[in-house]
């Protein structure tokens, strides 16, 4: 997935002229300090994900309930729980598109809820899961990064390597700083995060899975691994059902 213009390695991208969810909604002026420490956080956060090696992501344990009882559901509603409203959307965005990969039609909650603190009360949520006109509801957390640290040995490889005309000095300068590799301390990031299905009409929730990445570089492509695997597993699960989204699309209707 190409990185958006500008894009600086955070998922926090700031927008081109000061914001602040206050600024719209007066009486949530108490939860600006707390999301402000919030956005800090999560921008060090992301910087420090992206100063490692290879990326890879892997569901590290899902469940899914065993008395389910409905069909599967066409339409889902997405809701990061991140209270930053621009790097909420940037990664509804992408997981949304995503998900129209699959041909499931995801709903991102911040085209119709731009502020996370617009949903801190039981009315106001189901307000937004009536409006969308969803079956399900898949929630996003952010868990944290765990950093673990290594000891990686020295090495010593021995090949001939020598050409007739090299002499002793110039071979030994040469091999010793080809082949011989000091020890140092690596460390290794996990990036995890929670999401958690529930199902409108029974509200309970019907599927949960725990993802972790190793050591992200990119953002925008951390999101797209998290949302294949998080998508593969739900919907292998039989409670998504799957190329609704392009089915409507094209015109072509539900199918049955």
């Amino acid at each position: 997935m190409p990185e958006n213009p500008g894009h600086t390695g955070e998922f926090a991208i700031r927008p081109a002229t000061p914001y602040h969810p206050a600024m719209s909604n007066p009486r949530r002026h108490s939860n600006m300090q707390p999301l402000f420490r919030l956005s800090f956080l999560f921008a060090a956060l992301i910087l420090a994900l992206l100063a490692s090696g290879c990326s890879s992501t892997k569901i590290k344990e899902s469940w899914e309930a065993s008395d389910i009882n409905e069909p599967p559901a066409k339409r889902i509603l997405l809701v990061a729980m991140i209270k930053d409203p621009v790097t909420r959307r940037y990664f509804e965005q992408h997981f949304v598109e995503e998900g129209r990969k699959k041909g499931i039609d995801l709903v991102p909650s911040s085209d119709y809820s731009p502020h996370a603190t617009d949903q801190d009360e039981k009315q106001e949520i189901i307000k937004l899961v009536k409006k969308t006109g969803v079956d399900g509801v898949l929630l996003a957390q952010i868990k944290g990064v765990d950093k673990e640290y290594k000891n990686v040995p020295s090495r010593l490889d021995w090949y001939p390597d020598v050409f007739p005309s090299m002499t002793f000095y110039n071979y030994y300068f040469t091999s010793y700083r080809a082949i011989y590799r000091p020890s140092y301390i690596g460390s290794d990031n996990y990036f995890k995060m929670h999401f958690r299905y529930f199902s409108v009409h029974s509200e309970k929730m019907l599927w949960a899975g725990n993802t972790i990445t190793k050591n992200p570089r990119s953002v925008a492509g951390t999101i797209e691994q998290i949302a294949d695997e998080v998508l593969s597993d739900l919907s292998s699960s039989s409670l998504v059902k799957a190329k609704g989204f392009i089915a409507r699309k094209l015109g072509q209707g539900d199918e049955s």
